[in-house]
């Protein structure tokens, strides 16, 4: 995945499965009060990945496996935020706690890592138009961004921001305050996104260097990241007051909600993290069998010449 691709998805800013929410007691929520920007935006960003894949195709007859895996992938993760921010989970996000974890944890355990894994940068970059695709290449030439997205893009930086963003908007002021106010809470979906997709691809990037930091990367992240959950889950008293006024219409008790909230965060969250760092511990070690044979090879010819 490249900047190009960065820039076009930030762009965009499961319910609960509990048998006794028993749906809203007041008519001011409405199943579909969903945001209209994150719906036009992702529909703007569907149309130029496909205008760009369409290009692709017309220039390559022949489509590969791996291309057809990649296009598989963004739309997993497109879907993925469609169903975050512009289904009926979004405005459930506002009435009860769980319904908001559940959208962080779809945006940045799921969307994020398959729209990486997609590398949709030149289909992204080919769907626009003409004197954008150049605004954005030229953006994208200058030394100085370059320079700066190796420095964020380094696994310590993208982990301390990682760790940084996801423990501050959980502060119960900050959190509060995105729920009172449309544009906060649009930051905060926007700034979650963005660092997931930032902290996915600092792991690409490092993997395909055959460093071994991905693994310490993972780990930690789902320790902290299972902490904040645990601290949600086993708290003594609610963190976020506005939950108290509508998690009750819902069935529960906003402490109830609070805890299986955070349960949301600290099981699925540590998992992910986990299963990613043993895959990234079988890739290096495939890795450094690789790098073994071939320095065998290499010193088998040089006896061979020398002799």
């Amino acid at each position: 995945m490249t900047r190009s691709a960065l820039l076009g998805l930030l762009l965009i800013p499961a319910l609960p499965a509990q048998a006794h929410l028993v749906g809203p007691a007041h008519q001011e929520f409405s199943w579909w009060l969903v945001d209209p920007v994150a719906v036009v935006l992702l529909i703007l960003v569907a149309i130029a990945y496909q205008r760009g894949i369409r290009h692709q195709r017309r220039r390559h007859q022949a489509t590969p496996d791996a291309f057809r895996k990649r296009q598989i992938m963004f739309w997993g993760g497109w879907a993925t935020l469609a169903i975050a921010l512009a289904s009926p989970l979004d405005p459930l996000g506002e009435e009860l706690f769980a319904a908001h974890m559940v959208q962080h944890e779809l945006m940045m355990l799921i969307a994020a890592p398959l729209l990486i894994l997609a590398r949709p940068g030149a289909p992204l970059l080919r769907g626009l138009p003409r004197w954008g695709a150049r605004g954005v290449g030229a953006l994208l030439r200058g030394r100085g961004l370059h320079r700066f997205w190796d420095w964020l893009a380094s696994p310590l930086i993208a982990w301390l921001v990682h760790l940084v963003v996801l423990w501050g908007w959980h502060v119960p002021v900050l959190f509060t305050a995105g729920l009172q106010n449309t544009w906060i809470h649009a930051l905060q979906h926007l700034s979650f996104l963005w660092v997931a997709l930032l902290f996915w691809w600092a792991l690409v990037r490092s993997s395909k260097r055959g460093s071994a930091v991905g693994v310490i990367y993972l780990f930690t992240t789902a320790i902290h990241a299972s902490v904040l959950g645990a601290l949600l889950t086993f708290a003594p008293s609610v963190w976020y007051h506005p939950y108290l006024a509508t998690a009750p219409q819902w069935g529960l008790s906003a402490m109830e909600d609070q805890q299986l909230g955070g349960l949301i965060m600290w099981m699925p969250s540590g998992l992910v993290f986990i299963a990613a760092a043993l895959v990234e511990v079988a890739g290096y070690m495939r890795n450094s069998e690789r790098r073994a044979q071939q320095r065998e090879r290499v010193k088998e010819a040089q006896s061979h010449a020398s002799s």
